[in-house]
């Protein structure tokens, strides 16, 4: 009988426990995102409440994402840059613009002064690296789905503003969603960007896309994935130590 190999065992339980935990967290995604298409597919039909309605639940700490909305904006107080965001949309590059709503001081109950949003596609710079200066106007009335911010990317590629009042940004997390709202005159924005279905009056050249009409599932194929991976795992070791422990 040869030595026990303890130090491949570990190796290959420490790979067996990892691998059995990616399926199991997996399986918890797959119930996370089961509950999320529901609630996406019954937002589809909810009529959009005034967003003054949702001041308490924001006091209370509750999470509004993908409530639907409709907001009145306020002229703003001064130009507003021009912004735009890095998107993908049916395997072109795109761009979406972002615009300041500047809402009456009675609106939130003085919690916050406005909101962001994000207004849709702009057709001209489909397939375009790189968006260039336009004139938009500015939003009047919107309905839409209220979008939690991103996380902070870990290598900023973009955010910063560019010459002649535009600026481009990849990923908007909170840091950026405050600093855009900033350039844009609200000192405290909702922590929401309002992704618009529909403006009045409509906004030529922008065409809004709130919510993806198709979001995968995949996470039951993954988990099957990883548990199938830890099995062969399992059986290749266990044929390996078994021949290694009894061949002479």
């Amino acid at each position: 009988m040869r030595r026990f190999p303890w130090g491949l065992t570990i190796t290959a339980v420490l790979a067996f426990a990892l691998l059995v935990g990616l399926g199991v967290w997996q399986l918890h995604r797959l119930t996370w995102k089961q509950g999320l298409l529901a609630k996406i597919e019954t937002l589809r039909h909810a009529p959009p409440r005034p967003i003054g309605g949702l001041s308490a639940r924001l006091a209370a700490g509750e999470d509004v994402e993908f409530t639907r909305v409709r907001v009145d904006c306020l002229p703003p107080p001064a130009p507003s840059p021009t912004i735009y965001r890095y998107a993908l949309r049916d395997g072109a590059i795109g761009w979406r613009l972002l615009t300041a709503c500047h809402l009456p001081p009675t609106a939130m109950g003085g919690g916050f002064d406005g909101v962001v949003l994000d207004r849709g596609l702009v057709e001209r710079f489909t397939g375009a690296m790189a968006p260039t200066a336009a004139l938009f106007a500015e939003p009047v009335a919107a309905t839409g789905v209220l979008r939690a911010v991103g996380a902070k990317p870990l290598l900023d590629l973009g955010g910063s503003p560019q010459n002649q009042g535009v600026a481009v940004i990849r990923v908007v997390d909170g840091q950026a969603l405050r600093r855009l709202a900033h350039m844009s005159g609200l000192p405290r924005p909702l922590p929401y960007i309002l992704a618009v279905e529909s403006e009045s009056p409509p906004l030529a050249g922008v065409r809004p896309a709130a919510l993806p009409q198709v979001i995968p599932n995949n996470h039951f194929v993954y988990a099957l994935t990883w548990f199938a991976l830890a099995g062969i795992l399992a059986w290749f070791y266990g044929a390996l130590l078994w021949r290694r422990l009894t061949r002479p």
